[in-house]
């Protein structure tokens, strides 16, 4: 019975390592060593973007959000204070990214409002704002957290959405995860090698029995 219950931990054991094993050194080559994330969309044409705070100051580390768009096209792209860019953008049609996808390493969707979006350039609202006939890029840091990003084209439409973030130690988890995966896999395989039993065979004692004794003379 305790076999059985020892041969069942060690098959839990091989499982649960071989997983963390495959998911950290998955994260370790899609990271890298620099530890960078990239996630990426292609929103719908000729609705402006918004990124919350929700996504963009979730972890403590710099953002880096680059917009490029379509051959010939210019993109717009401004920062300010979360319920400023809400209050702009109001009930106008736009795409909200909500979240991000790991698997994919895609960046996550919504389509809000249903009027036709404003003029954003011209607002005195934006704490830094960029606009080129090619990839533009910003970068949010967390020390004036919370922020949103506000992202628009000119003309044509974004090819490309993309957001950038990167934390060493992100890469270090990931390769200290696979180790341990591997020695659990370890642990469980010896848990479950079988073992030979040796018979055991009763103790031959050495000193004569009382049969066997000389009688002294």
């Amino acid at each position: 019975m305790v076999r059985i219950a020892v041969r069942a931990v060690g098959a839990l054991l091989a499982l649960l390592g071989l997983a963390l094993t495959v998911v950290g050194a998955w994260f370790a080559t899609q990271l890298g060593a620099s530890g960078t994330a990239e996630f990426t969309t292609r929103p719908a044409a000729g609705q402006p973007v918004l990124f919350t705070p929700d996504v963009l100051n979730r972890v403590d580390a710099d953002i880096v959000v680059t917009a490029t768009p379509t051959e010939g096209g210019r993109v717009w792209m401004a920062k300010a204070n979360p319920s400023d860019a809400t209050a702009v953008l109001g009930d106008a049609r736009h795409v909200e990214i909500t979240g991000v996808e790991v698997r994919d390493w895609a960046l996550l969707s919504a389509e809000r409002g249903s009027a036709e979006p404003p003029g954003l350039g011209a607002a005195d609202l934006w704490r830094a704002q960029d606009d080129a006939q090619g990839p533009v890029s910003l970068t949010v840091t967390q020390d004036q957290a919370p922020e949103s990003v506000v992202v628009a084209v000119d003309e044509g439409s974004i090819e490309s959405l993309t957001m950038r973030v990167a934390d060493k130690r992100w890469f270090v988890e990931a390769v200290v995860a696979a180790l341990v995966g591997l020695f659990l896999v370890v642990a469980g395989v010896i848990a479950l090698w079988p073992r030979r039993h040796t018979e055991e065979h009763p103790a031959h004692d050495d000193a004569p029995t009382a049969d066997h004794q000389e009688v002294a003379p």
